[in-house]
């Protein structure tokens, strides 16, 4: 990660993402920019086009003492940070052209994990929309933890989805080597429900075949990233329970997945993996895009 993009809360005081990135920064080498947004209707003011213009000129001076109070309050005198304020109200295209001009890391967040058929967070938006990797910040996570767990999905021989997965592993190994911790991947094996529920299938022998054919990739993985057996998960379910669970059993501080990009009435209606996951995740997430 060459530059982090911190996203400040606006109405949070402990500020998880500004925290989770400056260790980020200080563990990868990376350069950091954090970006304070601001926004206020200013139709309610005189006409005056100086009036407003001296309103808006006052509001972001507000918001840049703020933002620099809050670097005060964090320990982060050996980094070399470059601090602004920004007036915006849709943060997501911001950011999104933001990345598409410069080489961004990844853009640090803290998560909001509320969505609506009608309202799709700042969060949702940034998933789906952002050319970045995306780092959404857990508010509560578990005590100690450590491993990365990268989320991989190896039942597909689409060429797409192995430059994903390698994509999503190489990653996560580099962040774990970073924080010197341990790197696990994990894989849902997903079952029809209807087809188990109709006999159709036995879930537990369909299970059982699917991992043994899926050996020789497990221990291709394991031979080019140098891991363990133990430090691969397959079990069956959906990937939005079964990745918390192995996140939780682990005690992952963070976990790294790969993300459709699904946007409009799709995302809405479908949604993406990473969102299901999201909802469920007592950690931090780390989204990836595919290669374009």
């Amino acid at each position: 990660m060459e530059k982090l993009l911190i996203i400040m809360d606006n109405h949070h005081k402990h500020q998880m993402a500004l925290t989770r990135g400056v260790g980020l920064a200080r563990a990868t080498g990376a350069s950091v920019e954090v970006v304070a947004f601001v926004h206020e209707y200013l139709d309610a003011l005189p006409g005056d086009p100086e009036v407003q213009r001296r309103a808006r000129q006052a509001l972001l001076e507000h918001r840049q003492k703020w933002l620099e109070q809050m670097l005060a309050l964090t320990d982060c005198t050996d980094l070399t940070i470059n601090a602004r304020t920004v007036w915006e109200k849709q943060i997501h295209l911001w950011v999104a052209a933001e990345c598409g001009k410069t080489n961004i890391g990844a853009v640090v967040k803290t998560g909001n994990r509320s969505e609506t058929f009608l309202y799709t967070p700042t969060d949702w938006h940034l998933i789906r929309e952002c050319p970045a990797p995306v780092m959404l910040v857990a508010e509560k996570k578990w005590n100690k933890a450590h491993p990365i767990l990268a989320a991989v999905d190896l039942s597909s021989d689409k060429a797409t989805k192995k430059a994903l997965n390698t994509r999503v592993i190489n990653q996560a190994w580099h962040l774990a080597k970073a924080l010197g911790t341990e790197l696990h991947l994990v894989h849902a094996l997903h079952t029809s429900v209807l087809l188990a529920d109709l006999d159709i299938i036995d879930p537990v022998s369909h299970a059982q075949k699917r991992k043994a054919a899926l050996k020789p990739q497990i221990e291709h993985l394991c031979n080019t990233w140098h891991l363990t057996p133990e430090q691969v998960h397959i079990e069956s379910g959906p990937a939005q329970k079964i990745i918390p669970s192995i996140a939780n059993k682990i005690k992952a501080d963070m976990v790294v997945m790969g993300t459709t990009g699904k946007t409009g009435l799709a995302a809405r209606v479908i949604g993406n993996t990473a969102e299901k996951v999201l909802t469920h995740l007592r950690t931090d997430l780390l989204t990836i895009t595919p290669a374009e």
